[in-house]
């Protein structure tokens, strides 16, 4: 990873913060992130390490992308960027309803789930546009480029189903970032663990005329083999050029390159290694003697994903934006035994455009959704020599109507949606119809005090009746303390095509939980808990769910030296409890035994322009999987840097 060091030599100077004009400022401004920092604006994007020096650039402003809905869980930058994360996945843990089933091994798609939904269930959006893989409706969240985004969005579950083109119960939107750079900008980061585990990542901007702004960003990530079969490099680069045609019309195009190359071994095969080995327990955890299912399975991932944005005000009190793209991916799996060939190659070819206009009128504010979507799909079995070839084409509508009384105190939405699906292969060609309405209601006593509560029903492709979906929560907030409760109830389809933990999977799952953040400031120190449970429904826990989940932290966080030291340092606690685990059609095949760990974690942020890193996983050295037979690492030791260059 060292070597690539010298093809990133990036230099970069001061900017300034811009401010946002986004027509759902007041209600954004009442959800704050997960941490003690105060969220002004979720696009008026920000940067721990952009400077606080002003500058004019006429009198030019952007217009700033808009979330999907106003009252939406927001994710800072500024709460993740004093963890030691390594991927996308890792940016969701501060979400209370979260949990990620990691398979252990850098740079596999573990599964993320969110409100209780996994793969098949959740919708991943980037700046609106949906970044499903379309063949598994599914995202493996490696491929998301970390340092390009600047917040994250996540719905509220009975509105989940109002974005994207499946009707999926929840929505993650990756919102990036989106600035003028009075002078040329760069920043680079960069971490190193054990086994040649790194990353590094840079990132350049600049007007390069007086309304126009180019901007590229270029990710390695590597990882030496350690079991059999578990070596990884993903290459990801993303450019963007802007043009700001006027204060009430900006323009942008991206491309956006993905190159995946990944060993899936499927785990530690432990009936081999039970007869082989008089203690399988404990050789599963030695890389050198326990076996793995597939030795030779590989994975190589190429995405090229091309877009047009247009972000525009056409009226007062009014925003459109407005998305068409062009999506290629190829999917390699290969399984090479014995001189025999064996896998599969997925092609997915997509174009689309999304829409999102609001328009507020006295107290009322009416948003308008739409997309459109035709996708050609072809699979390739590599054994049989044999293809299949699938086309859809798939059209959504729907709306939000809100009012607001009392000043904006109380707003009631009410929400409607239809999808149109048309869907021919070689067997079959089919039309589906499938709608979805709902309501709710948030109450806004104070500065970021709240009360949600929404209701909504949608149908599905998979369940004959209407699915439901429940949520209610609560939110408080002052300089020392910070309690956020939620409680869900809904229902979802799981499947699985990925071939990492083989049979697929499928079922159909009801899932009701809650969760809790609870965080205490007090002097310099920071005391943060992250809970979540999940209750058994007709005597069934429910399935890939731990029974209730516990990360809590305890820090010493406060500015040093002058105030040039921001600095966030201590001890995190790591608690998951039993888990069911899926059988190869529905219900259960046994369980997961809970499992606990302790990090030390030290993030340093030294005068707004440079962050230090320093982590110390698994301080005890448990052994322990989360998946069988997929190790989690034992204790290790891991540092990085984000950095401004020359500022």
């Amino acid at each position: 990873m060292i070597k690539h060091l010298s093809a990133l030599v990036i230099f970069s100077f001061l900017v300034f913060p811009q401010s946002g004009d986004s027509l759902f400022i007041q209600s954004i401004q009442n959800i704050s992130d997960t941490n003690f920092v105060e969220i002004k604006d979720t696009t008026a994007i920000s940067d721990s390490l952009i400077s606080t020096k002003t500058a004019e650039v006429d009198t030019l402003f952007p217009i700033q992308g808009m979330p999907l809905t106003d009252v939406s869980t927001i994710i800072s930058k500024r709460t993740f960027l004093f963890d030691q994360y390594l991927y996308t996945g890792d940016l969701l843990r501060s979400f209370s309803l979260n949990f990620i089933k990691d398979l252990g091994f850098v740079g596999y798609p573990s599964e993320t789930f969110i409100y209780g939904a996994g793969n098949n269930a959740i919708s991943y959006l980037q700046d609106g546009v949906l970044w499903n893989n379309r063949y598994t409706n599914s995202l493996d969240l490696n491929l998301i480029q970390s340092e390009n985004i600047d917040s994250i969005e996540i719905v509220p579950s009975p509105r989940g189903f109002l974005y994207g083109p499946y009707n999926n119960p929840v929505t993650v939107n990756f919102i990036t970032r989106d600035f003028i750079p009075p002078v040329p900008y760069a920043r680079v980061r960069y971490y190193e663990g054990p086994d040649g585990e790194a990353m590094i990542d840079g990132k350049f901007s600049a007007m390069v005329a007086k309304t126009w702004n180019y901007s590229f960003q270029l990710t390695n990530r590597s990882k030496d083999e350690t079991y059999k079969n578990t070596d990884l490099s993903i290459w990801q680069f993303n450019t963007k050029l802007k043009y700001y045609l006027s204060n009430s019309i900006n323009l942008q195009a991206y491309y956006y390159y993905v190159d995946k190359q990944q060993g899936l071994n499927g785990g530690v095969d432990y009936d081999s290694l039970s007869r082989s080995s008089d203690d399988p327990n404990a050789d599963l955890y030695d890389p050198i003697i326990a076996p793995v299912y597939s030795p030779n399975q590989k994975l190589d991932v190429r995405q090229h994903n091309i877009g047009l944005r247009t972000l525009a005000k056409p009226f007062d009190d009014s925003q459109l934006d407005l998305s068409i793209y062009y999506r290629y991916g190829l999917d390699e799996y290969s399984n090479n035994r014995d001189s025999l060939k064996f896998g599969r190659n997925y092609t997915n070819k997509s174009f689309g455009t999304v829409v999102n206009y609001l328009h507020k009128f006295d107290i009322f504010t009416f948003q308008l959704l739409g997309d459109y979507e035709s996708t050609n799909s072809e699979l390739y079995w590599v054994e049989d020599n044999y293809l299949d070839s699938y086309t859809y084409k798939r059209f959504s509508f729907g709306g939000i109507l809100t009012a607001g009384f009392l000043d904006n105190y109380i707003q009631t939405s009410l929400y409607y949606k239809q999808n149109h699906w048309d869907e021919h292969d070689y067997w079959d060609e089919q039309e589906i119809r499938l709608n979805g309405m709902g309501a709710d209601i948030i109450f806004l006593p104070a500065y970021d005090q709240s009360l949600y509560i929404g209701y909504s029903l949608r149908e599905s492709r998979s369940e004959e009746d209407n699915v439901p979906s429940f949520e209610i929560g609560a939110r408080y907030k002052n300089t020392e303390l910070l309690l956020d409760f939620k409680y869900f109830n809904n229902e979802h389809f799981y499947e699985s095509h990925l071939e990492i933990d083989p049979p697929w999977r499928f079922y159909t799952q009801k899932v009701r939980g809650l969760g809790l953040i609870f965080n205490y400031k007090y002097s310099i120190f920071l005391l943060e808990t992250n809970t979540s449970y999940y209750f058994e429904i007709d005597d069934e826990r429910p399935i890939n769910l731990p029974d209730w989940q516990f990360v809590g932290g305890i820090y010493v966080n406060d500015f040093f030296f002058d105030n040039n030291l921001d600095l966030k340092a201590g001890f995190k606690f790591y608690y998951k409890g039993k888990t069911d685990l899926a059988g190869d059609y529905w219900g259960s095949v046994g369980s997961v035994e809970p499992t606990n760990k302790l990090d030390f974690n030290l993030a340093g942020e030294i005068k707004k322009v440079a962050i230090f890193y320093f982590q110390w996983e698994n301080l005890f050295n448990n052994l322990y999987y989360l998946t069988p037979y997929f190790p989690m690492p034992e204790r290790n030791i891991k540092f990085g840097l984000a950095w401004e260059l020359f500022n």
